[in-house]
């Protein structure tokens, strides 16, 4: 509470599983390096039809960068390690107990086109924290901030005034 008066959580619950982050898994899943600017951006392109090429281009110069060689990368961790160890898929659900730790306010976003959080999460979730504020975000998919910038920054705006 002394760091964190309030917690804003976008489009992920502890039962976000394999199944329900099918689409991002078969995304982050690609080429682990890219030949060229233009061909990370046609990969995204592909997997999200429905965003703008230039939200897409943005959102690729934010989340990937080019090395010294030429080639792209994506910034974050790929996860691929269960995979290659034959380790089984990691499970988070026993973050759910973390969930009911949290002592400040709770804004849970979930995007109204797609999301990875599935209607038994959502309950799950209100169960533990039945003061948590669920904002269901139409027109957007998991990737709220990149499919409703302008929405997902009013939100965050409305979280940080409250």
């Amino acid at each position: 509470p002394e760091l964190v008066r309030r917690l804003g959580v976008v489009d992920v619950t502890p039962g976000t599983d394999h199944e329900k982050a099918e689409p991002i898994i078969a995304f982050v899943d690609g080429p682990e390096y890219f030949a060229d600017f233009d061909e990370i951006l046609a990969r995204t392109i592909e997997f999200n039809p429905g965003r703008s090429e230039q939200s897409l281009r943005r959102g690729v110069l934010h989340n990937a960068y080019e090395m010294e060689d030429g080639r792209w990368t994506w910034r974050y961790d790929r996860m691929r390690d269960w995979k290659v160890t034959g380790d089984r898929a990691p499970s988070f659900e026993d973050l759910w107990a973390k969930v009911d730790l949290v002592q400040v306010p709770i804004t849970l976003w979930q995007g109204g086109k797609w999301s990875v959080i599935g209607d038994e999460d959502v309950a799950e979730w209100m169960r533990r924290r039945p003061d948590t504020t669920h904002i269901v975000v139409d027109g957007a998919g998991h990737s709220i901030q990149g499919d409703r910038p302008i929405e997902m920054a009013a939100l965050i705006e409305d979280l940080l005034a409250s």
